[in-house]
């Protein structure tokens, strides 16, 4: 949402490159939500996690992992290290491939667009759900400006300085430097250490050198640092098991949790992102490079929740990505335009995990056992595409496309036993172990009569996976303000291979079974819709289908999060937007989103209760897809008056409603969310345009407690496991803008 207006001045177009050239909201026949500088700021929206409440059909669930993201009910589990998600994200023209690459708080940022649907063509492969834009602030080669601010969070002690700083080096070199440095305060009590759990610590730097020479080229480099720093599991009991343990907490989901005394929990990532992008103007077109290296290390210990050690699980992360895309864009001007360019992207994942357990819990003290699997990838994609633009009037258009992608994926994959407290390499095979491991479902295929089959199991593989997708759209302006859309939109998302799976029921053990492995997942999306944008007022609509085939499912068991193939789901559903200045400064906004999702053919998931199913073949069709709320919608007035010369106060409330979500396909009721309230209020003295401002906001002002990600532990007889977000919360931020 823009930031309220003047009657005098009205409601500002608002300008996307969600097609890969500048246009205003209204231009583009896609369904599009786009959150400014200023939203982000008022609304205290720092991560993707805080996207999900200012944009209608984007479901955003914070995880002890990596954020689970999806749109339209289409996305990617949080459990899996390895799983490209469906929502694709871009940060200044550079696709980000893994969660734990756009994990920094959004700060001095411009503006983050959210395109909804397939975009196979110009976001490209693995935009099966849509994509998510962000767009940093640059320097202005002619002004020297910047802010500080700093922050305090009273409720959870958290805090935030941060700054930013364009200066002028030259007439055509311009530099902008920021960095933020804050805390995320503990907000989970452990009733067993006495302590909090769930403190963030992270740091992060920014700098941008953009040259703007007198000629058609300009560039922008940017370099980007940050590391964070989790204290504690944000993971608590959701559901305990009666007469298993004896734990202090009871199963009720609240602000309380347990972890054994001493236990380790803690995640760590470090970061380096690099970019460029240059721009050439010429007669046929503006020729245009984005080149962009990312390495992020990452380091976690989690033990599950409950005062009995059952284990720990262990895991690291090296990851490296290098990103190229050319294009070539044809001018605004003339009938017809286009856009053409080719892509380029490789990436090197290593990720060795484990998990140490105990037995003592179940009445065996003393007694250990341990898995390890290193998990090594490679990826390398190449892609082409093309799309044209042909106006048959000046209001009426066509726009078709197609892109082509190739990836290839080579892995090699180890399955072994380890002893309790070994390193997740180095170690030493432990024959006890492997045979101790199927207690869980781990290395399966170990028969202890048999001694050739105790023993790890290692797996090479390499796969290509190739991809068509089309795309076309018709849209209609039936006036400088209205206008109206249909498209067919179509994406695929690579298929890859389970880097949590560990029973080794693969055919490199001579099985039929591979859950190793999973196929490329692909959607097909018709969808219409008008937008109108006046002086006083705005108005977005899209309606939707989506069907799905081989959708690509993580789901919670006790070989680890593995994901598998649903034959197909479908989506259906409705989006709404609308903003209206009301009269002078105060402005009323709000959005509404409904969408029906449910697979149609999901052999192998388990039967749902209430829907007919054989149990030979346990299919889950007719379940909802994982976590999606079928209703969201929210409210919002802001009001901004002049109290006295350049002083002006600035008052605002929102609320959000969702209805909550599945996080099983087989509609376990235990693993159900329930819907949700939250209320938002808060006031902001500012000076105009440059100066100081004090803010004052309260989030969450009911302190609903709301549930997100969900999942059985190891078994269903160890319980279940919930994140929960922040409580009640109280922002003050002052700021100086020069």
């Amino acid at each position: 949402m823009a930031t309220s207006s003047s009657a005098s001045e009205g409601l500002p177009d608002i300008v996307v490159t969600a097609q890969k050239r500048a246009q205003t909201l209204q231009e583009v026949p896609v369904s599009v939500a786009v959150i400014s500088a200023d939203s982000l700021r008022e609304d205290r929206i720092t991560t993707v996690t805080g996207l999900a409440t200012a944009v209608p059909n984007l479901a955003v669930s914070a995880t002890p992992f990596q954020p689970f993201v999806a749109i339209r009910g289409l996305g990617s589990g949080g459990g899996s290290r390895a799983l490209e998600q469906s929502v694709a994200t871009y940060i200044d023209g550079v696709y980000a491939g893994r969660p734990n690459q756009f994990l920094n708080p959004y700060f001095d940022v411009e503006r983050v667009e959210v395109v909804r649907g397939p975009q196979g063509v110009l976001f490209g492969i693995n935009a099966n759900a849509g994509g998510i834009n962000i767009v940093n602030k640059k320097a202005d080669t002619g002004k020297f400006e910047g802010y500080v601010s700093a922050g305090y969070e009273f409720a959870n002690q958290g805090y935030n300085f941060e700054g930013g700083v364009s200066v002028p080096v030259s007439p055509t070199l311009g530099l902008r430097v920021a960095g933020r440095i804050g805390r995320d305060g503990a907000y989970l009590d452990n009733l067993v250490s006495g302590k909090e759990d769930g403190q963030e610590d992270h740091e992060i730097g920014r700098a941008i050198l953009s040259w703007r020479p007198d000629s058609p080229f300009k560039a922008d480099l940017g370099y980007e640092y940050s590391s964070s720093d989790r204290q504690g599991t944000t993971f608590q009991s959701a559901y305990v098991v009666p007469g298993v343990f004896d734990p202090v907490e009871d199963g009720d989901v609240d602000y309380d949790h347990t972890t054994p005394a001493g236990s380790p929990n803690r995640t760590k990532i470090k970061s380096h992102n690099v970019s460029l992008n240059m721009s050439y103007d010429t007669d046929i077109g503006t020729f245009s490079s984005s080149t962009g290296y990312s390495a992020f290390k990452y380091s976690q210990s989690l033990t599950p929740p409950g005062t009995a050690f059952v284990g720990t699980v262990y895991a690291d992360e090296k990851f490296k990505q290098f990103y190229q895309e050319v294009r070539l864009a044809s001018s605004d001007k003339g009938a017809f335009q286009y856009i053409v360019g080719g892509t380029y992207l490789h990436q090197s994942d290593s990720i060795p995990q484990g998990l140490d357990v105990s037995f003592a819990a179940f009445g065996a003290p003393g007694l250990t056992s341990a898995v390890r699997n290193d998990f090594q990838l490679k990826n390398d994609t190449i892609a082409a595409f093309v799309q044209g633009t042909y106006k048959f009037t000046p209001e009426l258009s066509l726009t078709a496309g197609v892109r082509y992608s190739t990836v290839k994926k080579d892995v090699d994959y180890t399955i072994s036993a380890a002893s309790f407290g070994d390193p997740l390499t180095g170690y030493t095979f432990n024959p006890m172990s492997a045979v101790l491991n199927g207690n869980f479902g781990w290395m399966t295929y170990v028969n202890p009569a048999d001694p050739s089959t105790v023993r790890p199991t290692f797996i090479s593989r390499s796969r290509r996976f190739n991809a068509w997708n089309p795309s076309v759209s018709v849209n209609w302006e039936f006036s400088r303000r209205l206008s109206a859309y249909a498209s067919f939109t179509t994406g695929t998302k690579s298929g890859g291979f389970n880097d949590q799976e560990k029973s080794g029921l693969v055919p490199e053990n001579g099985f039929v079974t591979d859950p190793f492995a999973f196929n490329s997942e692909k959607a097909r999306n018709v969808e219409a819709g008008f937008k109108f944008a006046g002086p006083r007022a705005r108005f977005n609509a899209a309606v939707f289908h989506s069907k799905y085939k081989d959708m690509q499912v993580s789901q919670p068991i006790g070989n680890g999060v593995v994901t598998s193939n649903a034959g197909s789901a479908h989506a259906t559903g409705v989006e709404l937007d609308a903003q209206v200045l009301v009269a002078d400064g105060l402005t009323l906004s709000g959005d509404f989103a409904y969408v029906d999702g449910k697979y149609d053919d999901f052999p192998g998931a388990g039967c749902i209760p209430g829907v007919p199913c054989n149990p030979a073949t346990t299919n889950g069709a007719g379940g909802t897809l994982i976590g999606l709320p079928k209703v969201t919608g929210s409210a919002r007035a802001v009001y901004e008056v002049n109290i006295s010369g350049d002083l002006n106060l600035r008052l605002q409330g929102r609320a959000y409603y969702n209805d909550g979500a599945q996080w099983t396909a087989v509609h376990d009721p235990k693993t159900r969310t329930p819907s949700y309230w939250t209320f938002d209020a808060g006031v902001t003295l500012a000076q105009d345009d440059k100066g100081w401002s004090l803010s004052l906001l309260g989030k969450n002002l009911s302190n609903e407690v709301v549930q997100g990600y969900l999942l059985p532990a190891l078994s269903p007889v160890f319980g279940y496991q919930v994140v929960v977000s922040p409580g009640r919360q109280f922002f003050l931020d002052l700021r100086y803008t020069f």
